[in-house]
């Protein structure tokens, strides 16, 4: 009998013990007061609408790792990465690939990664993804319609110049106070980057197409407007009057192609010049309301022009190209050849003589 109760006292002490010792080993092994700690390798990622990308990071852990998740709801992105069967390492490199989704808006994308040790806690920080917006080229445009961007016979998105990387200048003309202005890369959409006034921020912009407000320009004249694509800064500059005694006296189109006047054969004598209309306020602006097509009683299928200043061939502008211009060019480039039919069309000529810029607009 005393044999029995010893036994069983030395079986409660043993399994006494044992969890004494478990708990002890237990808790070794999952106490983990302080969080891992992230390094990123690259948390800015400049990339490009549907392009893979990739998004790297070094985590660490004095007792170990359980586990690293990253997150972005506006892509559905939500992924978990269990590290139990790497051992729940010290150390680990992240390195997962995502692409970037074809209807990603132009904006600040933020991915959230996670990292937990074996003790549950965690710390978190994140990955800016951004479209690349280091564009070739980019436009003013005065109207977000999508119709007025592919309307026009050219002139219509207006070029402005690519100063640097990033970097973009305006001179624009405001013909009415509180003229409305935005910019894009594209001649044809606005979609997904349309540069304007950031709702959130008036200082800066955004290159959302779905929030960007126009820059306003108060009042009539010139106006420089810079901005960079990357830190979405711009400056909006009040430009003085151009001189009137540099404006010149007359502006002409020299060629063939304008439907009401068949004589035109690129002759450079009146009357067979096409002049245009002097503005009343700015002596550098020329305008015309005329109709681009075949002539009746000739068989050419193309609208040649340049731009002169009815002063023989001294002065003139051409363009930067002949079948889809962005811009003329004085004293070079080449002549304007547009295809026409016997059907005419009617657009209003606008030409800038200071800025040296031509835009026919759909009537």
């Amino acid at each position: 009998m005393r044999k029995y109760i010893f036994n069983s006292a030395m079986l409660c002490l043993v399994v006494f013990i044992s969890t004494i010792s478990s708990c002890k080993k237990s808790d070794s092994t999952h106490s983990a007061p302080n969080p891992p700690k992230i390094v990123m390798s690259n948390d800015v990622i400049i990339t490009t609408l549907g392009a893979d990308f990739f998004m790297e990071a070094d985590l660490t852990d004095d007792v170990g790792l359980k586990s690293f998740t990253l997150r972005y709801d506006d892509w559905y992105l939500y992924n978990t990465v269990s590290l139990a069967d790497s051992g729940n390492p010290k150390s680990y490199h992240v390195k997962y690939k995502f692409k970037m989704p074809d209807t990603a808006a132009n904006k600040i994308h933020s991915i959230t990664l996670t990292a937990t040790n074996v003790g549950n806690n965690a710390t978190s920080n994140q990955f800016k993804v951004l479209l690349n917006s280091d564009f070739p080229k980019m436009y003013l445009i005065e109207n977000t319609d999508p119709a007025k961007l592919t309307s026009d016979l050219f002139g219509v998105p207006m070029l402005v110049e690519k100063t640097s990387s990033y970097n973009y200048e305006a001179t624009y003309y405001s013909a009415a106070s509180n003229s409305q202005v935005w910019f894009i890369p594209s001649k044809t959409t606005v979609k997904p980057f349309m540069y304007g006034i950031d709702p959130a921020n008036a200082s800066k912009l955004t290159g959302d197409f779905t929030k960007a407000l126009p820059i306003v320009l108060p009042n009539q004249g010139y106006y420089k407007i810079s901005f960079n694509t990357l830190n979405l800064t711009f400056t909006t500059t009040a430009l003085a009057a151009p001189d009137p005694s540099g404006a010149f006296a007359q502006v002409a189109f020299v060629g063939r192609g304008f439907y009401d006047n068949p004589n035109m054969n690129w002759q450079n004598t009146l009357p067979n010049i096409l002049l245009l209309d002097k503005d009343p306020v700015n002596p550098y602006l020329f305008t015309k309301t005329l109709k681009v097509g075949t002539p009746s009683g000739n068989t050419y299928n193309t609208a040649q022009f340049i731009i002169t200043t009815n002063n023989g061939w001294t002065n003139f502008w051409r363009f930067d190209n002949a079948t889809d211009p962005d811009s003329t060019v004085f004293g070079g480039g080449v002549n304007a050849e547009i295809p026409i039919s016997t059907t005419p069309v009617t657009y209003k000529v606008t030409f800038d003589s200071y800025l040296n810029n031509c835009k026919f607009e759909l009537q």
